[in-house]
């Protein structure tokens, strides 16, 4: 089950149309054979406070896609790209410009068998 954990600046986050974006990520992705479509879950975080380096101004979009289920290196730097081609072109579209801006997507694994989870009517 991915999960996709997006942390974005105010100032760039205001210019971004969030929704489409994971709406697009979740298809890309299920496309690919990646994952479900109903598999997929997302969510942004918008930061207030931030600092890059010492430049308040600095912004970024940073995803976090977590893997709860195995799956093989390649698949998974393949799914890293397909979140950060959209996240960068957005941010790219949406920047000041000349600003100092970063996109950057991290991918974590877990071990399944570390966590839990209740579905209550999930979907499929």
């Amino acid at each position: 089950m991915p999960h996709i954990v997006i942390e974005a600046t105010e100032p760039l986050a205001r210019r971004m149309d969030f929704p489409a974006l994971l709406s697009t990520i979740h298809y890309r992705l299920a496309e690919s054979g990646s994952a479900r479509l109903a598999d997929l879950k997302s969510r942004v975080h918008i930061a207030g406070t931030f600092l890059a380096g010492d430049d308040a101004q600095a912004q970024f979009v940073i995803a976090r896609l977590v893997l709860t289920n195995p799956r093989p290196a390649q698949m998974q730097r393949a799914m890293a790209a397909v979140i950060h081609d959209v996240l960068h072109d957005a941010v790219a579209a949406s920047a000041d410009d000349g600003a100092w801006w970063q996109c950057c997507v991290l991918v974590e694994t877990l071990d399944r068998t570390l966590y839990q989870k209740t579905d209550s009517r999930a979907p499929g």
